[in-house]
């Protein structure tokens, strides 16, 4: 079709676009896809706007920066976060920007979605995380502690297993750990693997410390647990409601392996970019487009902050 004949096509389509009907497909297609995390959380977060509105179905020019203040204001009446709050408005934006971009076509002149309610929108600026990092006695108790549940005592390994490989998220060991008799756990990060030139990939030498729990773990919970999800439950509900109370603590979280593994290194003597790079962060210079990949340095402080726990 030529330009004119491609312009008159589209425009007989021409009713108001549902948002809440482009959501859904919209997220369907990310969990289906490559970026099955990414749309289960941008699922929750279309989950709560839709509550929040008390509606089936929502106009994109019913869409204001009135009912985005209004949202927050419900948000924080909630006792949502800030920074929770930041990432449901973030995933919205993305979502309306995406229907944008898929229904309106400014070079023929076909807009469907008129209005920009994000234009006129600030979301809350994100506020520091608060530290989640463990010293050095708490973890040697955590590790050696005996429990009488399974449960528990599976939570407490995957936690030291995340801890022994520099940080790895839960989510990595059920997509990418299944074969036990393997010296490096080579993945790329769920996370970021799709906004990455390289993928996110990174190699991750297997320890002494780590063996038993990689023979334990590798190809077992994909069996126990077919989900991320229900692997994720288990986890989250030990650490949330039982682990706290046992290790005297008052918060007690997974992520509290990765963020302890990064302060140590740092303690060790390890510069902020060298960390990064052992918790597979993003580089950020373009020097690293010249550097081959040399995974031994990742390997010395992985050896260097577990030697702190001997």
């Amino acid at each position: 079709m030529y330009p004119n004949e491609i312009r008159e096509h589209l425009l007989k389509d021409d009713q108001v676009i549902d948002f809440f009907e482009y959501c859904t497909k919209y997220i369907k297609d990310l969990v289906e896809g490559p970026r099955k995390s990414t749309g289960l959380k941008r699922q929750t977060s279309f989950r709560v706007f839709k509550k929040f509105t008390k509606k089936e179905n929502l106009p994109t020019d019913l869409l204001t920066s009135k009912m985005l203040k209004e949202f927050e204001i419900f948000l924080r009446k909630e006792k949502y976060s800030v920074n929770t709050i930041r990432n449901i408005m973030a995933d919205l934006s993305a979502m309306f920007n995406a229907a944008k971009y898929e229904h309106n076509d400014e070079e023929l002149g076909i807009i469907k979605i008129h209005n920009s309610p994000f234009s006129r929108y600030t979301i809350p600026k994100k506020l520091e995380s608060k530290k989640k990092a463990l010293d050095i006695e708490f973890l040697k108790k955590f590790r050696d502690m005996e429990f009488d549940s399974q449960t528990l005592s599976d939570a407490r390994d995957l936690f030291m297993l995340s801890f022994y490989m520099c940080g790895t998220n839960m989510v990595d060991f059920h997509r990418y750990l299944t074969d036990p008799n393997i010296d490096r756990f080579e993945y790329n990060r769920s996370k970021t693997k799709d906004r990455r030139e390289d993928s996110a990939f990174i190699s991750i030498k297997v320890i002494p410390e780590a063996k038993e729990l990689i023979k334990k773990f590798a190809g077992t919970i994909q069996k126990r647990f077919r989900t991320q999800r229900g692997l994720n439950n288990l986890v989250w509900d030990a650490f949330k409601n039982e682990l706290p109370k046992i290790m005297e603590i008052d918060d007690l979280t997974f992520y509290h392996a990765r963020h302890s593994f990064a302060t140590l290194a740092r303690k060790c003597g390890f510069s902020i970019e060298d960390v990064g790079n052992a918790l597979n962060h993003k580089r950020s210079t373009i020097t690293n487009d010249y550097i081959k990949e040399d995974w031994t340095l990742i390997d010395n402080i992985q050896r260097k902050v577990v030697d702190l726990l001997k």
